[in-house]
């Protein structure tokens, strides 16, 4: 499979390039904008600034609602650079989820009030879905929103909420009624922050990031913050998924970091020679290499199938997000086993190799549960790739007793 690209599209991506080569500082280590005091926030505030003017921060939307009207193609070429060079915006779901839903589905009083703000970089939205009970599962949303006069009342608790800045909106899902099945139950709302009863408890995480925990105590929201269709918050959600699965830029961002591993192993030496010279880690590399290919292909594919939507109709299923999760978590062991005791040196100390990038990679794939988890998108995949049937429910029950069962 091989992709060309057009000359405009191969001008758009060198002036895209020369962009970042140009205003990331030459200290600029990727994947650590969310481990930065106020100095370097200062910087990224102008930074982002400096790319809403040059029409990149949200490229795809349509130019009356603040975008540059980029075509799919020159849009996942400004993803794949972005994730070369390690930019990642800190409104990531408000420019990827939230916009889109709104165009999607938003009323044009909800578009005029909301989309603006996002494109001009104001805001930091959170998806507020999971919940002790609903990861997965989100038929299972326990959390409520009770209508009473013009408002709705919310009460419950969300928790695992990626986030690091503090947050403008929430985009979130609450059971509007209780019903059988249950996700007909479900609506979908975005409602600011930090409105009266909303509280917050952070969650660090192993990787350097943060999750949060989100409560909701007699929290009135006014009925125009649903967004969509009273209980159809469900099916709203299920479209919003489907923009979290599809990606060039992870494949870049990978290639680089190998890029600087195998440079890393022809000027390193372990017992007189250069890493480079041992079989097993060229074979090892040569492995990591192929893979990251065949992702950057599955995310091609995926980036020209939606391009070509209304000629070949939707794609029934993504790789694009499988092969992330499944070579990020399996790359990053293979990569610190070749870096050997050093490898496990965390960023900030003047021995880490590669700025201790690999390490901190390792942590954060521990988990991988944004977007749905790997076993859920294997499931996927298997129903809409592969055609096969789901377990009956009285067969899963008992698999479930059979596991739990004591020997």
């Amino acid at each position: 499979m091989e992709f060309g690209f057009t000359e405009e599209q191969e001008k758009l991506r060198k002036e895209i390039r020369e962009f970042f080569m140009n205003e990331l500082p030459e200290d600029y280590e990727p994947g650590f904008n969310n481990m930065m005091g106020e100095e370097v926030q200062d910087w990224w505030i102008k930074f982002k600034e400096k790319a809403i003017k040059k029409g990149y921060y949200v490229p795809g939307w349509p130019k009356e609602y603040g975008g540059s009207g980029f075509t799919e193609i020159e849009q996942s070429i400004l993803d794949e650079e972005q994730g070369r060079f390690g930019v990642t915006w800190p409104d990531f779901l408000g420019l990827h989820l939230v916009g889109p839903s709104l165009m999607m589905f938003g009323t044009e009083e909800q578009k005029k009030r909301w989309v603006p703000p996002i494109a001009r970089g104001e805001t930091v939205c959170f998806e507020a879905f999971t919940e002790p009970d609903a990861g997965s599962d989100e038929a299972n949303i326990g959390c409520r929103a009770e209508e009473d006069g013009n408002d709705f009342v919310f009460n419950g608790q969300k928790l695992f909420i990626s986030g690091w800045y503090e947050p403008t909106w929430l985009f979130t899902l609450a059971r509007t009624r209780d019903i059988v099945p249950k996700h007909r139950g479900l609506s979908l709302f975005l409602l600011p922050a930090d409105l009266p009863g909303i509280s917050y408890r952070p969650l660090s995480t192993m990787g350097g990031g943060r999750q949060n925990y989100v409560f909701f105590d007699n929290v009135r929201v006014p009925k125009d913050n649903l967004l969509g269709e009273l209980h159809r918050g469900f099916y709203h959600a299920m479209q919003v998924f489907e923009f979290e699965r599809r990606m060039t830029g992870d494949a870049a961002g990978g290639k680089r970091l190998l890029q600087e591993l195998v440079q890393f192993c022809k000027e390193t030496t372990s017992g007189g020679k250069p890493l480079m010279e041992n079989p097993e880690i060229r074979k090892t590399l040569a492995k990591l290499a192929m893979e990251i290919e065949v992702q950057r292909l599955a995310g091609w594919y995926s980036a020209w199938r939606f391009s070509e939507r209304e000629r070949v109709g939707p794609a029934p299923y993504e790789l694009s997000n499988y092969y992330a999760k499944k070579y990020g978590a399996s790359h990053a062991k293979a990569m610190l086993d070749i870096l050997g005791l050093y490898g496990q040196l965390a960023t900030g100390s003047k021995w880490a190799a590669l700025a201790g990038r690999i390490e901190r990679m390792w942590k954060v794939t521990r988990s991988l549960h944004a977007g749905g988890t790997f076993e859920v998108i294997k499931i996927v995949l298997a129903r809409r790739g592969l055609g096969l049937p789901r377990i009956p429910g009285n067969m899963m029950k008992a698999i479930g007793e059979a596991v739990m069962k004591k020997v």
